[in-house]
Order: structure tokens, then sequence, then C-alpha cells
């Protein structure tokens, strides 16, 4: 079988959480024995280019001042692909509308409903490609819930197939900048449905109050000018720590000092970072949004995410008790066997023969 995956992801994405799963789909189906191809040259994404056995089928372009290239590779590769090929592209591309009618066997991953939900007329590429697959993947059953009521896409379409997680301990590499002993982590972009300006606020007296308490953000970008001044307002400037463009070696080790690991997002569809908080024995505490807890269940500990003070109550609950984090521990530890990437890659080998 030979499935066509495209570059794109990899030159928009130096690390994310749909890069990842694209990422560990081709690496999965290589191993099975499928001719499994990303289309384009052209990447700047840690995760291909740190893996030896592919790293050398790529070129670095950290500008993405050659996409066109890719582009017009995928719509040349997408022209020959037969009837017995599988096209998954990683986005919606509106570049790509006349191939998405004309390759016979496409399938597409929607990992979230965000803005679809915030804006009840949105749609566009998303939606176009949802309606002209022949299979939806969504990553978790509040997601195909949204799918369904948004869009009225019928149900039959969509099957749910969960992530999996690409960090443990033994991959635990000290980042170059220094940590403290006690902190709590946030992981990922801070941009408008993660929360992240109410959680500070909500944290803010916690670290203040605290003279040996932290925070590290890891990932996403620097902070923002507007974020800088934020937790400068906040008196919290010595207590905040940002460890942009890490490894997953790096964040491994994050994960695996942290007091807690904290996820405020108003909304998501999935949630990998739950999964790598387990994989690395962190208590998680999470938004009571119906996504975390399809996920997480009686393994996360849960706060109103529209309330600073519930998310102060939560995070300071799990940090002043030791038993409870060790149940949230080791119910993480048990939850985590329910999700994986070879599961994620050997339900995603059916459907794709199912189309075949």
């Amino acid at each position: 079988m030979k499935i066509i995956y495209d570059a794109h992801i990899y030159l928009s994405q130096k690390t994310g959480g749909i890069s990842r799963y694209h990422y560990e789909l081709f690496k999965g189906m290589r191993q099975l024995g499928h001719d499994a191809k990303i289309v384009g040259l052209f990447v700047k994404n840690q995760y291909l280019l740190s893996d030896s056995r592919y790293k050398k089928s790529f070129l670095h372009d950290p500008t993405a001042s050659l996409a066109l290239l890719n582009k017009i590779a995928l719509k040349y590769a997408l022209k020959r692909a037969t009837a017995t090929d599988i096209f998954h592209p990683a986005n919606a591309y509106s570049y790509l509308y006349t191939e998405m009618r004309q390759v016979k066997n496409k399938v597409f991953t929607i990992h979230d409903m965000i803005v679809e939900k915030q804006e009840a007329l949105s749609g566009g590429n998303k939606l176009h490609f949802a309606q002209n697959a022949d299979k939806i993947i969504a990553v978790s059953e509040a997601t195909k819930k949204d799918i369904v009521e948004i869009w009225g896409i019928e149900k039959e379409k969509i099957e749910v197939i969960y992530h999996g997680s690409s960090l443990s301990p033994q991959l635990a590499k000290q980042p170059a900048t220094p940590l403290p002993d006690s902190f709590l982590l946030y992981v990922g972009s801070r941009n408008g449905h993660k929360n992240f300006t109410r959680f500070i606020h909500a944290t803010a007296p916690l670290l203040k109050g605290n003279s040996t308490l932290y925070l590290v953000c890891a990932g996403g970008r620097a902070f923002s000018h507007e974020e800088s001044l934020l937790i400068k307002e906040l008196g919290i400037e010595r207590k905040v720590i940002a460890c942009p463009n890490i490894t997953d070696s790096e964040l491994a080790c994050l994960y695996c000092k942290a007091k807690a690991f904290v996820f405020p997002s108003l909304n998501e569809g999935f949630g990998i970072p739950v999964l790598e908080a387990w994989a690395c024995k962190t208590p998680v505490i999470l938004s009571d949004n119906p996504c975390f807890k399809e996920v997480a269940a009686e393994a996360g500990y849960y706060f109103a995410p529209d309330s600073q003070e519930s998310i102060r109550e939560a995070v300071g609950k799990v940090l002043s008790d030791q038993s409870l984090q060790t149940d949230l521990i080791k119910k993480g530890t048990s939850r985590l066997r329910l999700f994986s990437w070879e599961k994620t890659v050997s339900q995603t080998d059916k459907l794709y023969q199912s189309l075949l």
C-alpha cells in the first residue's frame, strides 16, 4: 500500500502536535512495510531532522522560503496517484481543492473544532476537506461530536483514533536553562484558547506566596512584549522561567522534575501533553472541558477554566497534598496504557485498508 503524506506541516511546524502525529504515522506505516512517502524536500521540523533514518531525505529550510517547491511536488505526486494509493494530508490546503476531488482514497484527520465552535459560520478549507474525504479521523469522541453537531457530517464517516506519547524518563536531558527545585510546568503555545492569561493571573498569588515555587513555560515562542509586561505587572518576573524551542529530551526532563503539569485550555481536541506528563510520572491538573475528561478520566485533577479562583484552588490543593500527587501519578500511569502510537498506527492502518 502506498501512502502519500505532505511535507508542508514539517515546514510550518518546528515542533507541535500535528507534525508529531504525522511523523509517528509515517514512521509507523514504514515499520509495517507500507510504501509511505512524505512528498516535499524542504522541512524545518525537529522530529524528522533528528531521526537518522530519514533526515538525509530532506533539506533544512528554517525560513520556509522554499514552500512553493513542496506544493508543486505534492500536486504532481497526487496527479500520478493510482486507485490504490492513500492520501492523508496534514492540513486543509486550499491549493489542493482539485486534487481532493480527484484522488480516490482520501483520509483527513480533524484535531479539534476550536475555531468552529467559536464562529458559527466558519469552515472554509477544513470543511471542504472533511466533505471530500472518504474517511475522517477524529482524535477524540468529543471532537467527533463537535464535527457531527456543527457540520452535520454523518457519524459513520468518522472514526475516533487516539494519540500516543513519544516521551519517557529515559529520554530526559537537562536543558541549558537552569531549573529551580520546585516548579509548575506549562507546555505549548499561549494564544487564545490556551487560557494562559487567566492561568498566570490565577497562579501569581501562589508563586508570590511561596518563595521556593516557580513556573516554567516550555515550548512555544519566547514571551511576547505583552506577556513580559503582564508578568512584570503581576510582580512575578523572577518566578517565571521561559524554555522555548526545547528538544524532546529537555521536555522530558522538565516533566520529570515538575511538581505538577497544568493544562488550562478552554478547549482542546485531545491533549498530547497529558500523556507526556503521565509517561514522566507527573501529576496532571486540567481544565474540566469534555476532551480532557474523556482522555484523563479520574487520572487528572480538574478546575473550571473560566475561574481564576478555581484554577488557583486546584493547583494549590495538588501542591499541598502529597497523597493526592501520588494517587494522580498512579492513576496516570495506569491510564496511559490505553494510549500509544502503536495503537494509533494499527487502527489507522485498518482504516486505510478499509478503503481499498
